[in-house]
């Protein structure tokens, strides 16, 4: 049977991990910022500039957004590595396993609720 325990050095590479992950979302929501910025600034020459820019907007303004939400969820988890709690499923309770948090550190469910689509805001 696998080992579903953390080691010290899974939660060093899990801390690790999560803090790389959340500096290069840091710079993708300051890049897209910032072209969201010039974007806004940039004088429409037609109905064409005109349309292509709010494509574009829509497509930072969704991108910045999930962005957020990773970054959100990412810095939540970070908080909670090592902490009691850490590991088990936020709908049933249950271990989440070893090998997932190395795989998906940030996930919350464990692979049946994953798999089920359970949410725990529902």
């Amino acid at each position: 049977m696998p080992t579903t325990e953390l080691s010290t050095d899974d939660l060093r590479d899990i801390a690790e991990r999560l803090t790389a992950e959340a500096d290069a979302l840091r710079v993708e929501l300051a890049a897209a910022e910032a072209q969201m910025s010039a974007l806004s600034a940039d004088c429409d020459l037609d109905a064409g500039d005109a349309s292509a820019k709010t494509a574009a907007l829509e497509s930072l303004r969704t991108d910045t957004e999930r962005a957020r939400t990773l970054l959100d969820r990412i810095l939540t988890t970070l908080s909670r590595v090592g902490a009691p709690g850490f590991g088990r499923c936020t709908v049933c309770g249950g271990e989440i396993g070893r090998d997932r948090l190395l795989a998906v550190p940030h996930t919350d469910l464990c692979i049946d609720c994953a798999r089920t689509g359970t949410d725990a805001g529902m």
